[in-house]
């Protein structure tokens, strides 16, 4: 990797608590909508939660009745997962062992697209009792089209090659790559492959907003100076615009069953 590749996703943990109160969380009617279009009794069971971060995705399962196991590579993010109650295994899904565990339900938010293409899928499957279903869950956010205009020439002003590129060269992830990710458990033998989509929203204060934005792997693979100069010309546009942000949400869940 070059200097301005993300070195991720064992980079997050860096801004562990600032992503647990700032990144987004996932509505429980966005969990239950994507459960309810895969049919059938919807008894809570088993859950595993890979790439469990600090637990976002893991509490909305447990909240709902399930015995939810965690797996997170970075031990700064599972700290923060454990201690709302979560029983977490630290270690990187690929490496992880499940000792001859298999769930009911096998949910990964916000953390599939770092995982191997392929590689994903098939461990994922193995994990999966027969019936058991499969949700992947992202949150994608969009600005007033002024105000993301206006970030952008903030961020051309310090940026001026742009943000670090993911690993493999991605850009960034968007909504655009779901079907993608569809595609791919439907080839690996899954049924009945849904998306479905909640619209929700925050709105944050200038200063929260740069703390969240501290939290992307991008900005983070950023030399200390430089981002700390981003973020100081970011929070000084929002505070001339009335200092905060309002981010319109949409909760993604592609969900899929295994056979019976």
């Amino acid at each position: 990797m070059t200097d301005r590749t993300v070195q991720a996703p064992l980079s997050f943990g860096a801004r562990a608590d600032d992503y647990d109160r700032l990144r987004p969380d996932y509505p429980a009617q966005a969990v239950a909508r994507a459960l309810a279009a895969q049919g059938g009794e919807q008894q809570p069971g088993t859950a595993l939660d890979i790439g469990c971060g600090t637990g976002k995705l893991g509490s909305v399962l447990a909240s709902s009745g399930h015995r939810v196991t965690c797996v997170e590579p970075d031990p700064r993010m599972a700290a923060v997962a454990a201690g709302k109650g979560l029983a977490v295994e630290v270690g990187p899904f690929e490496a992880w062992d499940p000792a001859g565990r298999r769930f009911d339900l096998v949910a990964c938010g916000q953390a599939w697209h770092w995982l191997r293409p392929g590689e994903r899928t098939d461990k994922a499957v193995r994990c999966l009792r027969p019936a058991g279903r499969l949700l992947l869950a992202w949150n994608f956010s969009t600005l007033a089209p002024a105000t993301a205009a206006g970030l952008q020439r903030v961020y051309a002003s310090v940026l001026p090659d742009g943000l670090p590129t993911g690993e493999g060269g991605r850009p960034s992830l968007s909504d655009a790559d779901v079907a993608g990710y569809a595609e791919e458990l439907r080839g690996h033998g899954l049924r009945n492959v849904t998306t479905t989509r909640t619209p929700w929203g925050s709105r944050l204060t200038s200063r929260q907003f740069c703390r969240l934005l501290a939290t992307d792997s991008r900005l983070l693979a950023l030399p200390e100076p430089t981002l700390r100069l981003l973020l100081r010309e970011v929070a000084g546009f929002l505070d001339a615009e009335g200092g905060s942000i309002r981010l319109d949400y949409t909760c993604v869940i592609v969900g899929a069953s295994a056979a019976g």
